[in-house]
């Protein structure tokens, strides 16, 4: 049976079908899906993959936000991947709090089990959720280039029409087709000519039930992904296959499919939740703020090695250059409580 099977059984059934729909199946489909197949590292890199500095920065804030909130939490990562973020956390936060507290993770895929992470029993309490099923009290919640895994809808206007882009399958190739849409009939909404709106029905799930958490039980969510500051109404899907940037059409099941994030829209649906919303902010500008520095100059005294300290040096400035990860990666931080966050505006 050939991979793109699923979604050809679909195309043949239904005249077209949502652009999230095509997404969800490339990605997360039982046994074909890219995230089910593939480990992270294999076409792209992430800030955790690079360094166990950007985690230790995470564990600095977080300390240093239970000592502004009096709030001892219980933290959730959504997403965790191989769960080298996880570890570092779990290591970094007991060598600071000298104590053992609970992690959770939701992972769709199986590359990473509790099994897995049994060294670190000493230090945590570690409990996979097979789903986002949340204990009436308060979580951090860890999301690193999380939300621009998750699948979109794609609505364009044109000529005061609002139209959706579906997918369809012509002479053995999928295409995009758009169609009249009444989604945004009886909202109000500023969207241009030539405007296109991207929308990810299950990100809203899960800010939803997240901001909604927050509210109630108190805690936080901190966000790492890829968007400008403020972004425009653009098309921003991109895929990468054998990492090169590819047509996300073209290798169904065989390419990293994302976007940009919102963090304007997040922040503005946080608000209504009755919650407070720092920054977005760069990477580099959130690691400076939490040490990273002092923690480079710290693991550099150890080192042995001229190899070993090119690399770090390596990574280091990978983390934090303007040009790359360090400014195209964005940070917010959201809670119930107002906090002294200068740094975040």
């Amino acid at each position: 049976m050939k991979k793109t099977s699923k979604i050809k059984i679909l195309l043949s059934n239904h005249k077209s079908i949502s652009m999230s729909r095509f997404i969800n199946l490339c990605l997360y489909e039982t046994g074909n899906g890219y995230y089910t197949k593939k480990k992270v590292g294999e076409d792209f890199v992430t800030s955790p993959q690079l360094s166990q500095m950007f985690g230790e920065c995470i564990s600095v804030f977080f300390s240093l936000i239970q000592k502004k909130t009096f709030q001892t939490t219980n933290f959730l990562e959504l997403g965790p991947g191989n769960g080298l973020l996880l570890r570092d956390l779990i290591r970094s936060i007991y060598k600071i709090k000298k104590e053992k507290i609970n992690y959770f993770f939701l992972e769709k895929s199986n590359f990473l089990k509790v099994n897995s992470l049994k060294d670190l029993s000493d230090k945590g309490n570690i409990t996979k959720l097979e789903k986002f099923i949340l204990e009436k009290k308060p979580y951090y919640f860890i999301c690193n280039e999380f939300f621009d895994a998750l699948p979109i809808n794609q609505f364009e206007r044109k000529k005061n029409i609002f139209y959706e882009k579906r997918i369809i399958l012509k002479n053995s190739k999928f295409e995009i087709i758009r169609k009249k849409s009444k989604f945004f009939s009886r909202k109000k909404i500023d969207i241009k000519e030539g405007d296109v709106l991207e929308i990810s029905p299950l990100s809203n799930l899960y800010l939803n039930k997240i901001f909604k958490h927050l509210n109630i039980y108190g805690g936080g969510i901190i966000i790492f992904d890829y968007g400008p500051l403020v972004k425009k109404k653009i098309d921003t899907i991109q895929a990468i296959r054998n990492k090169k940037i590819n047509n996300f059409l073209e290798h169904p099941y065989e390419s990293d499919i994302t976007y940009h994030i919102d963090f304007q829209e997040i922040k503005e649906k946080s608000l209504k939740f009755g919650l407070k919303a720092y920054g977005p902010i760069s990477q580099k500008k959130f690691l400076y703020y939490n040490g990273i520095n002092e923690r480079f100059i710290s693991l550099t005294k150890n080192l042995q090695s001229d190899k070993k300290l090119k690399a770090l040096e390596s990574n280091f400035r990978r983390l934090t250059d303007p040009e790359g990860m360090g400014g195209l990666i964005k940070c917010m931080y959201i809670s119930k409580k107002e906090l002294d966050l200068s740094y975040f505006k």
